[in-house]
């Protein structure tokens, strides 16, 4: 396998005239879980629906285990494993007969991979139930094993957590890391659950209103989640004149509820305070703290780090 299982180069996808992805350029490597973080509508399906051939691109360039072009790219997407959107399952079928049915038209030989995937994904007691009258965290199960067929050296999953309970959503944590960890699997995720997220992935692509902000890896993720003080006042716009001025310091994030997150200073807090004193500002708050990785993300989306 190829270090590089996917890279894009300026991608852009347009709906009459209108950006749903613009100059996107992302590389995957192999054996890694990417976690694919953005809010509704900030392309992260659209890119999935890219990678997977069941869109194209307006302009740009993709490429799959250093392959490009429209007949390598068919061929090169064989190695993929795909559940966009929503699972691909047949409502009037049984979990068994849907995975059949993907086989053959997969043409893989091997009809003991039906009953060992239904097993890894927990479906291998649903019997004669059929689709249509599983729990939507079942359908993600099936949706999942489906995926699974072939053994795919790229698997691709949008909100493949969606409607799982609690131990749900660990069994399926648990076993992308396996899928992972023991062969080698690249797999790119999107989520809303951030937490779950965090606990998953070993790299993590920030996307928002088509474009991407951020790569980075896990390591640089726990660096950036770095603790700050975090100051509240009666003068916002003072206060961030006096950081700036006094302090000689750019390096915070005013939050939506008006604090402010300080990120230089962290052990010279009462320096800090004597400055914010002296300019006649009055503190409510000045405390040590971290980021999570829905604050992080949201001073990357949503933040504002002037007022």
């Amino acid at each position: 396998m190829k270090e590089y299982v996917l890279r894009t180069d300026n991608l852009t996808k347009s709906y009459r005239g209108v950006n749903a992805l613009h100059g996107v350029s992302v590389t995957l490597k192999a054996g890694k879980i990417y976690g694919l973080i953005g809010q509704n509508g900030a392309g992260k399906t659209t890119l999935m629906r890219l990678v997977a051939g069941l869109s194209f691109p307006t302009s740009g360039t993709l490429e799959l285990f250093g392959h490009r072009g429209d007949k390598a790219l068919q061929l090169e997407r064989k190695r993929l494993g795909c559940m966009i959107e929503y699972p691909s399952i047949t409502p009037g079928m049984t979990a068994m007969d849907n995975l059949r049915l993907h086989r053959i038209i997969r043409g893989i030989p091997n009809e003991e991979v039906e009953l060992e995937l239904l097993t890894i994904v927990g479906l291998s007691n649903t019997g004669n139930k059929k689709a249509k009258n599983f729990s939507l965290g079942m359908k993600q199960r099936l949706g999942i094993a489906i995926a699974l067929l072939g053994n795919p050296e790229l698997l691709i999953l949008d909100e493949p957590i969606n409607g799982l309970d609690p131990i749900g959503v660990v069994e399926i944590r648990n076993l992308l890391k396996k899928l992972c960890e023991e062969r080698q699997m690249t797999i790119l995720i999107s989520s809303h659950n951030l937490p779950e997220l965090y606990q998953t992935a070993t790299d993590y692509i920030i996307i928002h209103k088509g474009e991407v902000k951020q790569s980075l890896t896990l390591a640089q993720l726990e660096e950036r989640c770095k603790h700050h003080i975090v100051i509240s006042s009666d003068n916002l716009e003072k206060l961030v004149s006096v950081l700036e001025m006094e302090l000689n310091t750019t390096n915070y994030t005013v939050m939506p509820d008006k604090t402010v997150k300080l990120y230089d200073y962290l052990d010279q807090k009462e320096q800090v305070s004597r400055v914010l004193f002296e300019n006649g500002i009055l503190v409510t708050n000045l405390s040590n703290a971290g980021d999570t990785l829905e604050d992080y993300f949201f001073s990357i989306v949503g933040g504002d780090s002037h007022v």
